[in-house]
């Protein structure tokens, strides 16, 4: 029987502190194999710590994949302490490219005694196999251990998720990898007759599968009461008018979106602006940075995990989400959610949104377009 456990509570004061705890409890029970996919790796105290106990692991025998989006290096590269923990280095088109968007980045520059590449030790391990992802995204966020584990949601593995509201899912379940491996590589489709099932988006090796945004508008025009929305970056035109289609039928939407995001801050202001003015949902600003990507439909389906409502994941990305019916779990989503509403603000004006740069915003939504 497939087990579930949200790894968040409503009042925490950490938003990774249980994700991040998990992980190294996991990794250091491994006994064969651990599987990572993530896109932000950092190097700082949590990047560092995760890779010091992938290096014990593999001294002990485990086998280690990891597949890693390269482009997310610029992230890696402009924010924070600017350091990456897997070293590589990106061409000189992409170094080009970062330069001329980091100027659409605020300012998180922190100072630290953090390596740049401190993960060459890992990665010259003879157990450690390491595939970068080069000429497509990959978003996607998850840790599967020993085939029998499966962490996954939206936090990379960086410090700063700490500060953010981010939902992360702990899946236990014996030959767990089974189903999952035959749903990431396509093999088997969805079935929504389960309790729990893996929605991928799949642009590598010229795949080109991307299960998301169709399943996402269909649970859209299904729900009958309410829509609940939490996401980093919002954007994708067909979305917006699946919410403004859903308001015809007097369905209630409310959607949280970070009061000032990491990144993308003006395009989601734009965006927001558009949804407001249209009617199609109630806004509500929160005080900390939503990262989250988690729809909730009638209180009794979930649908979390990697994508947000951007360009950019809903076409272009690979990603992972969850769709979840089961009861238990729905609820603990559902709880902290209603936590998360309670401590934001409604906007009650549009004019509220209209103070952004639209030059930024224009950046931004072509960044997302152009799958640089």
């Amino acid at each position: 029987m497939l087990k579930g456990k949200l790894l968040h509570r409503p009042e925490e004061t950490d938003g990774a502190k249980k994700t991040f705890e998990t992980v190294l409890q996991l990794i250091n029970s491994a006994k064969e194999s651990i599987k990572i996919h993530m896109y932000v790796w950092r190097s700082d105290e949590i990047g560092n710590s995760i890779g010091e106990a992938l290096f014990r692991a593999a001294e002990r025998g485990v086998e280690i994949n990891i597949t890693k989006d390269q482009s997310a290096m610029m992230y890696e590269r402009i924010e924070m302490n600017r350091k990456s923990y897997l070293p590589r280095e990106p061409s000189k088109l992409k170094d080009l490219w970062w330069k001329i968007i980091t100027p659409t980045f605020p300012d998180t520059f922190i100072e630290d005694q953090f390596v740049n590449g401190a993960g060459q030790k890992l990665t010259h391990h003879t157990n450690v196999q390491i595939e970068w992802i080069e000429g497509v995204h990959t978003h996607q966020k998850y840790y599967l251990i020993d085939q029998k584990h499966l962490i996954t949601g939206s936090i990379n593995i960086e410090d700063r998720h700490r500060e953010y509201f981010d939902y992360m899912v702990h899946l236990e379940q014996d030959n767990l990898g089974e189903h999952f491996h035959k749903r990431e590589s396509g093999q088997a489709p969805f079935n929504l007759d389960k309790e729990i099932e893996y929605i991928f988006n799949q642009p590598m090796n010229r795949k080109g599968r991307f299960e998301i945004k169709p399943l996402l508008i269909r649970l859209l025009k299904e729900a009958k009461r309410e829509i609940y929305i939490e996401s980093a970056y919002i954007g994708d035109p067909d979305i917006e008018d699946a919410l403004k289609e859903a308001t015809t039928r007097d369905v209630q939407v409310n959607m949280l979106l970070s009061k000032k995001a990491n990144i993308g801050n003006d395009n989601n202001y734009k965006r927001a602006e558009k949804i407001m003015k249209s009617g199609s949902a109630r806004i509500f600003l929160t005080p900390k940075m939503i990262h989250s990507k988690m729809v909730a439909l009638d209180r009794k389906i979930i649908f979390s995990g990697s994508a947000n409502l951007s360009i950019f994941s809903m076409c272009n990305s690979g990603e992972l989400n969850l769709i979840i019916k089961e009861p238990n779990l729905v609820k603990d989503f559902v709880s902290v959610a209603d936590y998360r509403k309670s401590v934001s603000q409604e906007v009650t004006d549009p004019k509220i949104l209209a103070n952004y740069n639209r030059k930024i915003a224009f950046l931004q939504e072509l960044h997302q377009k152009l799958k640089l």
